[in-house]
């Protein structure tokens, strides 16, 4: 008898330990299917979001950039801005263009990156890139340049790209919130140029600098037009970013400074340059000594912007003509308003240039008001200037231009 309770026991025990195994082991299968179906859940979402990145549509083939070299990235695209313009003459840059319709800038980049802290950017420009008529496009360097960025404080380039010198000039042509600059920014920036440059950041990008040395003989040329040369730089700084109710509130400045000598360099009309006193008229070519400085102010709050822009330059020409110093200045203060959230922006802007501080009648000003649709931010967006200036020198007042751009960037 004792016998049989004792089996029974056992029996009992062996019954209640594969129980509690069988359900040990039902929790644990539980808990694997759980986290298996977790793990599909996590990868359809990785391919989906994947798909949309490549632009796949599950009927074309899905297209890609193949790297030449042993680079570790690189990517091909561009942009196009498609313009339309009709009326007269705000500012000297329309003086004797009609209406008309054009391609201002048809741009196709290759940029990339090699994990030895070096990266790169070949564009070139297939449409007018400019405001001034041409009978026939041909393509044009833009960018081309190599930068070492193995430290973020230090990072140097080489080749050509733009200057650091003006805020509006600097901005990129797919950002920039009016369809063109100010003619200040025209006149006295001197856009891209073939040089040396090192530029970095601190404090979080709180504080940033740029310097360069630059043959100062502008765009595509290969050539410096005397021993010296350009040096420009930068400073930049964010003084504030703070929450304000439910909006960031972010102000930014920056200062510029600029010393050139040059020889013969096309400089724009206005200023009364003139490099052969033998022939009739002016060439506008400027020779002799440069200095220029310029500061700058971004503020933003939610749906609110207020920007603005200074820039002074002192020109000292060789030959005295028309003075043997000569001060130009203009500046721009533009504020902008989101209508609809990330979709409609308004803006109104005012800008004002005199190319000779001493000579009276001959400063332009004028008024842009402006709407901005973003259908898919600033790759696809349409906008839609409204230009009323007063150009000086006795020329025409009050006239009025319609700038409409498409601007698509692949």
């Amino acid at each position: 008898m004792k016998n049989m309770k004792t089996l029974q026991a056992t029996l009992a025990a062996v019954l209640l330990g594969t129980t509690a195994v069988r359900a040990a082991e039902t929790v644990n299968v539980d808990d694997r299917l759980k986290k298996l179906e977790k793990t599909v859940d996590t990868l359809q979402q990785e391919n989906k979001d994947l798909k949309v990145q490549l632009g796949w549509d599950a009927k074309n083939p899905v297209a890609f950039v193949k790297a030449g070299g042993k680079e570790s990235k690189i990517s091909l695209g561009g942009f196009v801005h498609g313009q339309g313009e009709f009326g007269g003459v705000p500012d000297a840059r329309f003086a004797g263009i009609k209406d008309r319709f054009f391609l201002r800038r048809a741009r196709i980049a290759v940029a990339g990156s090699f994990k030895e802290h070096f990266d790169f950017k070949f564009e070139t420009d297939l449409g007018a890139n400019s405001l001034s008529e041409r009978t026939g496009y041909a393509g044009q360097l833009t960018d081309a340049f190599v930068n070492w960025n193995r430290y973020e404080a230090a990072n140097v380039k080489f080749g050509q790209f733009k200057a650091p010198f003006g805020y509006e000039q600097l901005v990129s042509d797919t950002k920039l919130l009016t369809i063109e600059r100010s003619l200040s920014n025209d006149r006295l920036t001197d856009g891209r140029q073939i040089g040396l440059g090192v530029a970095g950041n601190f404090y979080n990008k709180r504080l940033g600098y740029s310097v360069g040395m630059f043959n100062g003989t502008s765009v595509n040329n290969s050539f410096n037009d005397n021993d010296n040369f350009m040096y420009v730089g930068r400073l930049t700084a964010v003084p504030l970013v703070k929450k304000v109710g439910k909006e960031e509130l972010r102000w930014s400045i920056g200062l510029d400074g600029l010393y050139d000598e040059n020889a013969a360099l096309s400089r724009g009309g206005g200023f009364g340059f003139d490099s052969n006193l033998t022939t009739a008229g002016t060439d506008n070519l400027f020779t002799g000594h440069r200095t220029a400085f310029g500061v700058d102010s971004q503020l933003s709050w939610g749906r609110f912007g207020l920007e603005g822009e200074f820039l002074r330059a002192q020109f000292e020409p060789a030959n005295g003509v028309p003075s043997a110093s000569l001060d130009a200045q203009g500046w721009y203060a533009m504020g902008t308003f989101y209508v609809l959230p990330k979709k409609l922006q308004a803006l109104l802007k005012y800008e004002s240039f005199d190319p000779n501080l001493d000579k009276a009648g001959n400063k332009s000003e004028t008024w842009t008001l402006g709407l901005t649709y973003y259908l898919k931010g600033d790759d696809i967006k349409f906008a839609v200037n409204y230009l009323l200036g007063d150009q000086g020198n006795g020329l025409a007042d009050n006239q009025g231009r319609l700038l409409t751009r498409l601007q698509f960037v692949f």
